[in-house]
């Protein structure tokens, strides 16, 4: 296990925003971290996805039907079979977040949904 090293700082502001408690400190560490580490893959998803829209003429002209793999801009790898492109890129990248996405004429499209909110009705 890597051990990080906080500012002493930094160390004073989450005791003081979760008090005392070295456990408290700590999950709150953490859960940042998760948060944004969270953030940051959204991000880079949202950033590859781009990089393949950009693209898309291209992509279609090589990998038409094939699934791709967009890491920093660019194609790292590409196979019509998902689940072995996958391994492939989990194997060479680890954790790093990649796009995976077939190559379709036209591109699919992504649909958004919000979260329901759920509303008291009034008394």
């Amino acid at each position: 296990m890597t051990a990080i090293v906080l500012t002493p700082e930094l160390v004073e502001e989450i005791e003081q925003l979760t008090g005392k408690e070295e456990t408290d400190a700590a999950a709150f560490v953490e859960e940042a971290v998760r948060s944004y580490l969270s953030q940051f893959r959204r991000e880079k998803i949202r950033a590859e996805t781009e990089a393949f829209n950009r693209q898309h003429n291209n992509l279609l002209k090589m990998y038409r039907g094939q699934y791709v793999a967009v890491h920093d801009g660019q194609v790292i790898d590409h196979d019509p079979d998902l689940r072995a492109l996958h391994l492939r890129v989990y194997q060479k990248l680890g954790q790093v977040p990649v796009l995976l996405k077939q190559v379709t004429n036209p591109p699919e499209k992504v649909l958004q949904f919000r979260s329901p909110r759920l509303e008291r009705m009034g008394t």
